[in-house]
């Protein structure tokens, strides 16, 4: 009987124990004030959504909290009051709570960066928060021109990024006319994955020369976007035509023209046809100097013998 009693205490403290595990550090006691361990130091919004950045501060007696913007370090609000005429700026505080908060409205891609809670003691005691601005954007792959050859198949694929929640739909136009499965067109397919990038593909079979012009994405919740194409019967692009094949025959590098190719190919020529005009005159001119030299030194060896005779001479 002993033997059940004690494993039921043991059991009971095992419980307590376990369950303590589950229940967050009650505040340190202290006449200093602190920040809470649990706060988040990374916050995402939207372009255009409302943001809430949240300080949390123990201890904090008599004394206040201020925020202050990183990129010009201005003071946005002490307490409960707001210091700066940009409106969309907002300081929250609920008397008797442990929480302060900064508002900001309508979130622009300006809005990013560092912001510090900060309590106003000596020294200063600050808590930085990064804030990131998502801004949505789309795009069609290949924009702003596509090239296709007549009777394959026409593939179509609009990206959306940076959404604050996957569109509810995405039309697609055909020089402002819809686009669907029940075009008269024929062979049309869309797909459309969701998610935090979003993507609509539109697929055409066997391309016609009237499927040529411009196809338009229309997202729910975010601006148009577009793109040309054209449909090739069996010709090559005007771009194409309109090039110049380097005389190399070699394609031009990223980045280089390939007239600049053919420029270059030209000038290599020249300046080879330079050089070999040039090494032609060098060997007529090392020629002349050794014949010069040669008789130089036939003329100064004669000299010096007829020195020598005339010495012979005179003694």
């Amino acid at each position: 009987m002993n033997i059940l009693l004690l494993l039921a205490v043991l059991g009971v403290a095992v419980n307590k124990v376990e369950g303590q595990g589950l229940i967050p550090p009650p505040p340190l006691i202290t006449d200093q004030p602190y920040f809470d361990s649990t706060m988040m130091t990374n916050h995402t919004a939207h372009v255009g959504r409302e943001a809430e950045l949240h300080c949390r501060v123990h201890s904090i007696r008599n004394r206040t909290v201020s925020w202050m913007r990183g990129r010009d370090l201005r003071i946005l609000a002490v307490g409960r009051y707001t210091y700066t005429t940009d409106l969309r700026y907002e300081a929250l505080h609920q008397q008797g709570t442990n929480q302060w908060t900064l508002r900001i409205k309508s979130v622009q891609p300006r809005d990013q960066g560092i912001y510090d809670c900060q309590i106003n003691i000596k020294p200063v005691k600050a808590f930085t928060i990064y804030l990131r601005v998502l801004e949505p954007k789309g795009e069609i792959l290949g924009a702003p021109d596509l090239y296709i050859q007549k009777e394959s198949i026409i593939n179509l694929t609009c990206i959306l990024h940076g959404l604050p929640e996957p569109p509810a739909y995405v039309l697609w136009y055909h020089e402002n006319k819809s686009i669907s499965y029940s075009s008269s067109r024929g062979g049309v397919s869309i797909i459309m994955e969701r998610g935090p990038t979003t993507i609509s593909s539109l697929l055409l079979s066997r391309a016609r020369l009237q499927d040529t012009g411009e196809y338009i994405c229309v997202p729910s919740n975010l601006n148009a976007v577009r793109v040309m194409l054209h449909v090739l019967d069996g010709e090559e692009p005007a771009a194409a035509k309109n090039s110049t094949l380097p005389l190399s025959h070699h394609p031009p590098l990223p980045g280089e023209h390939p007239g600049a190719v053919h420029a270059n190919a030209s000038s290599q020529s020249l300046n080879s046809d330079r050089e070999s005009r040039g090494c032609g005159n060098s060997h007529n001119y090392c020629h002349n100097v050794y014949v010069l030299l040669c008789t130089s030194i036939v003329v100064c060896c004669v000299l010096r013998i007829c020195a020598f005779g005339w010495k012979v001479v005179s003694l």
